[in-house]
């Protein structure tokens, strides 16, 4: 029975990533750390979501933004590769708490916003690849990947900041996401912690990520732009406060 729900929540979350284009780390590590523990479900969601977000490139390339894209993986491929080497040896409950809390103010922020004034909710022209704010964002993001799997809130900012919606939305975030999953799996063997035991289940599972990428794809063109931003900020919310939740209990536990 495990199993079977394991395997559901796999597409689910799949599916998740193919239709807002993130949240499949943010949704199945949870579901899958009590099965394996923290460490495993990391490394495996990890690679596992290579794959969804490669889909997510090849669908919609056309939406690339270069000018992101590469200010985005210039600190973000160095520092996914450190905080990949930091899981060897370091406790994530406190930096999953931080970002949980980071999650729930920005989500509960762009709420406030949303019923304040619901007819300018929609990203206008606010592209600026120049800023500064986007490397350190890539930093972040790639350092928080490394070490809990689940930094997309951090990109989902980023992209509504620079004026990126529903395709280029998914686009963006998939390119990003490939890359520093593809700069970071080397590691996992390198530093001998994949967890071969589970292997078998590890490839298995990819037949599933797959469908439940390309029934997201479908969805996807059905969301208006409006309704695309509101179902990635209540999605943000819930999984605020689920990082808060678990990381205090985790921490309870420590103590």
């Amino acid at each position: 029975m495990i199993i079977y729900l394991s395997l559901i929540a796999i597409f689910f979350s799949s599916m998740v990533y193919g239709i807002i284009g993130f949240g499949d780390a943010l949704v199945l590590i949870p579901i899958i750390t009590p099965i394996i523990g923290i460490k495993n479900a990391v490394i495996l969601v990890n690679i596992w979501g290579t794959f969804p977000a490669l889909l997510n490139f090849i669908k919609y390339r056309k939406f690339l933004d270069k000018g992101y894209f590469f200010r985005f993986l210039s600190l973000g491929i160095p520092a996914t590769i450190l905080g990949t080497y930091l899981i060897i040896s370091f406790r994530v409950e406190w930096i999953e708490l931080v970002l949980g809390i980071f999650i729930l103010t920005y989500s509960s922020l762009k709420l406030i916003i949303y019923f304040k004034n619901p007819e300018n909710m929609v990203i206008k022209n606010k592209i600026n690849t120049t800023s500064p704010i986007i490397f350190f964002g890539g930093f972040s993001y790639g350092l928080l990947t490394g070490l809990i799997s689940a930094a997309g809130p951090i990109n989902v900012a980023l992209l509504e900041k620079t004026g990126h919606y529903r395709e280029s939305f998914i686009e963006n975030f998939g390119a990003i996401g490939t890359i520093l999953s593809l700069s970071r799996i080397p590691f996992y063997f390198l530093g001998d912690i994949f967890p071969y035991e589970l292997l078998i289940v590890f490839i298995l599972v990819f037949p599933i990520i797959f469908l439940g990428t390309k029934l997201g794809h479908q969805i996807t063109p059905k969301i208006s732009v409006k309704k695309f931003q509101i179902a990635v900020i209540l999605f943000l919310l819930v999984i605020g406060l689920k990082s808060i939740i678990l990381s205090i209990i985790a921490l309870i536990h420590l103590f």
